[in-house]
């Protein structure tokens, strides 16, 4: 009896083993790509948000129970992938650095907005997501009740929300009104690294199980801290190298007297080797009381900010070096050729004369 007892334990391992064996052998298509055409595409996406909270079903990768935030933030990884050779990405470490808090405007009096006036003393504060490889970009800025994300200010956020005149993401921004209606520039909202440009094709979404913030004038939080959680992300995000800061979200407090939370962040991070992975950043705090200045921190460049407290890609500009680029070259000397004669332009004016001269050329020539 004792003999047949052990073989059967020995034989549950061995299933069990097989068992893990076949679910680590699975791939992010075998979850995601929902209709089986071999592409985890906008079917799939539709599939995904037609899903969100609903208990069970096949994208139910945590097996949770419901289709739930870390089930999603799962599948946006992979949006847009072929099943070719798509594999699990690693998790990196080190790619997001921290959040800068940057002072964008101080409004000294009344905007007219859509639905709603700016009143005089707000402050217009932008979030970046501040990030090691240009190459990284985010793909979500999330959270749920393990990871709540929260902001708060001492009276209200500027118009955001779904009403008239108000927007909850970037891509809901519509510039055309600002003639006529200033506030409309200073609207609150989420880019998850999509810039305010019109001209862009990449756009934000978002989602959530039950989100809380508060549409008008009135008490300021924007809170996610449900059991199902809530994104904003970007569906089909722009590769393209940043320069070390990616937006997290524009906002206007009516009150700037106390601005504050807590933010979690997604993104897709290149390795050295040239590999994609992905990482999390959670539970990134921050404050108005800490404001980041953007600028050049070299005392050798032309443009040398003492405020600046963070220095981003392509922040300094250095005499002779027109292109910034870090090198000098022809197209540089092209540069200084049509500023020739130009008593207001530093880059040239390579000696300090206070005007780009033969001088200036000659001395750059030396530099080629």
């Amino acid at each position: 009896m004792e003999y047949l007892e052990g073989m059967f334990r020995v034989l549950c391992m061995v299933l069990g083993l097989f068992g893990a064996s076949l679910l680590n052998a699975q791939t992010p298509c075998d979850w995601f790509d929902h209709d089986g055409d071999g592409v985890i595409g906008a079917n799939s996406m539709l599939y995904a948000l037609g899903s969100y909270g609903v208990a069970g079903g096949p994208m139910d990768v945590d097996s949770s129970g419901v289709q739930d935030l870390p089930d999603f933030l799962s599948f946006l990884q992979y949006m847009g992938y072929s099943c070719e050779n798509v594999d699990w990405f690693d998790t990196t470490t080190g790619h997001i650095i921290d959040l800068a808090v940057v002072e964008y405007a101080v409004h000294t009096e009344d905007l007219i907005g859509l639905s709603d006036t700016l009143p005089a003393g707000s402050v217009t504060y932008q979030i970046f997501a501040l990030l090691q490889n240009p190459d990284d970009y985010l793909l979500a800025v999330f959270g749920d009740e393990d990871r709540p994300l929260v902001l708060e200010t001492a009276d209200a956020f500027f118009g955001f929300g779904s009403n008239p005149g108000e927007t909850v993401v970037v891509s809901s921004y519509q510039p055309l009104f600002n003639s006529v209606f200033p506030a409309n520039e200073f609207a609150t909202w989420f880019n998850a690294g999509v810039p305010a440009d019109p001209n862009s094709a990449a756009t934000v979404s978002w989602i959530a199980g039950q989100p809380y913030w508060t549409d008008s004038l009135d008490t300021g939080s924007i809170i996610m801290n449900d059991s199902i959680g809530g994104a904003f992300f970007s569906t089909f995000p722009i590769v393209e190298p940043n320069n070390g800061a990616l937006p997290v979200g524009q906002f206007t407090v009516t009150d700037p007297s106390s601005f504050s939370g807590t933010i979690n962040l997604l993104a897709k991070t290149v390795m050295d080797d040239g590999t994609e992975g992905i990482e999390f950043a959670e539970g990134l705090s921050f404050s108005n009381t800490d404001l980041t200045v953007f600028g050049c921190m070299d005392e050798g460049a032309i443009n040398f900010d003492p405020d600046a407290t963070w220095q981003l890609a392509g922040d300094c500009a250095y005499a002779g070096d027109f292109n910034g680029d870090g090198a000098f070259t022809v197209e540089d000397l092209l540069g200084m050729l049509a500023d020739f004669g130009c008593t207001a332009c530093p880059q040239g004016d390579i000696n300090g004369d206070g005007v780009v001269n033969v001088q200036d050329i000659l001395l750059f020539l030396t530099w080629l």
